[in-house]
């Protein structure tokens, strides 16, 4: 979770709000580096873990939990969507600290393109679901329903 947080939030403000190609570069590279080390643990956590209860969602009929199922899945997808495509959209090898490198996967600059495409909007839908997901869980502890407790302990 602290590695996604950090990647979705320094990868925004690269995006959005800082202005120099100096520090825009650095968050690019190091969160290359540190996303391509994290998406096997990511993959392994979504295999363990996706769709889990999904008999006792719907076998519950209560929407609620139905809703909160579909977008933890949703957000599972929305980010395998967007580490893939952002390995697939790089235009030149990934340096992974200095110890070892990986080549470009993709030479073809349309389909480079579609990637990056897909990247920038999956990003763009990956933040809406957090959005949505952070506003459920304030909802819930101002109700009492101490999911925060339940999530860290």
């Amino acid at each position: 979770m602290i590695i996604s947080a950090w990647l979705m939030s320094s990868g925004y403000y690269a995006a959005l709000i800082s202005r120099s190609v100096d520090v825009k570069g650095a968050i690019s590279t190091f969160n290359v580096a540190l996303a391509t080390l994290f998406a096997p643990v990511f993959f392994f956590r979504m295999y363990l873990s996706f769709g889990q209860g999904y008999a006792d969602v719907f076998r519950s009929g209560d929407a609620m939990r139905y809703a909160a199922f579909l977008v933890h899945n949703l957000m599972y997808l929305t980010t395998c969507v967007v580490i893939v495509s952002g390995f697939l959209m790089r235009n030149r090898e990934i340096d992974i600290f200095g110890l070892f490198y990986l080549p470009a996967v993709i030479t073809d600059l349309q389909l480079r393109g579609w990637f990056s495409f897909s990247h920038a909007w999956g990003c763009c839908v990956l933040a809406l679901l957090l959005v949505v997901h952070v506003a459920a869980v304030i909802k819930h502890q101002l109700a009492g329903k101490l999911i925060l407790k339940g999530m860290f302990s």
